[in-house]
């Protein structure tokens, strides 16, 4: 009886022993499996770091390109905007003025006498007025009876565009208001801030002389050190 327990024990260490040495081998493969693996992972590691290098190179020297080509377009444009406007003189068409939500659309003049409001818009030429896109009060103006009629539907938040050979500009309006024409400092003639302001006679459709104008004043979308900033070359415009 005591033997028969001896050998049912001395199987049973046999057996715990081989499933041990089993468990070993087993545990064995397994870490191999895992070290391998993690050498696996670490060379993905390396290959992914060396690829956001190369990324983060090509990312930087497309930046740089492009800052180069900005910097090109804004010097053609603006060389091209001196050589449009070198030989303007007063009467001549400058280009076209329209505004959103409107049906104010209309040819442009450099001057705003009579006879360019016979034909379209004038654009105050004296009294330190600038044309469109520089650094100063672009003072647009047109008869309240014919181009300018729909300019009570001008809204603040609205765009006016003024469109020239030298660029596209493009104003933001801020305010509207009715003034007395001898209330010239509410015109902004002189300033180096750039702006526009559309003005007609009021009230709107009138045909005979009257001492009131509507003013309509816009900010540009965007500046920079040379005045307005073109629509074709704004940021994020396309």
């Amino acid at each position: 009886m005591k033997r028969g327990a001896a050998v049912a024990a001395a199987l049973l260490i046999v057996a715990f022993a081989a499933a041990a040495a089993v468990q070993t081998v087993r545990l064995g493969t397994a870490q191999q499996k895992l070290d391998a693996l993690e050498a696996d992972t670490g060379e993905l590691r390396s290959e992914l770091d060396s690829v956001k290098a190369q990324l983060a190179e090509e990312q930087s020297a497309r930046e740089e390109a492009e800052s180069k080509l900005n910097d090109l377009e804004k010097q053609q444009a603006l060389e091209s905007a001196a050589q449009a406007k070198a030989d303007i003189q007063e009467g001549d068409e400058i280009g076209r003025v329209w505004v959103d939500g409107t049906e104010l659309d209309c040819t442009m003049y450099w001057g705003d006498s009579g006879s360019q409001f016979r034909n379209g818009a004038g654009v105050h030429s004296a009294d330190g007025c600038v044309l469109p896109g520089e650094n100063g009060t672009v003072f647009v103006g047109g008869h309240t009876d014919s181009w300018f009629v729909d300019l009570k539907s001008a809204e603040i938040g609205s765009s006016i565009h003024l469109e020239t050979p030298w660029g596209n500009f493009s104003y933001q309006i801020t305010e509207t208001k009715v003034i007395q024409e001898t209330e010239i400092d509410q015109c902004r003639w002189g300033e180096q801030t750039p702006s526009c302001i559309l003005y007609t006679c009021y009230p709107f459709g009138i045909q005979t002389p009257t001492d009131q104008r509507y003013l309509v004043y816009a900010d540009p979308l965007e500046t920079d050190e040379n005045g307005v900033v073109p629509d074709e070359l704004r940021q994020g415009e396309e």
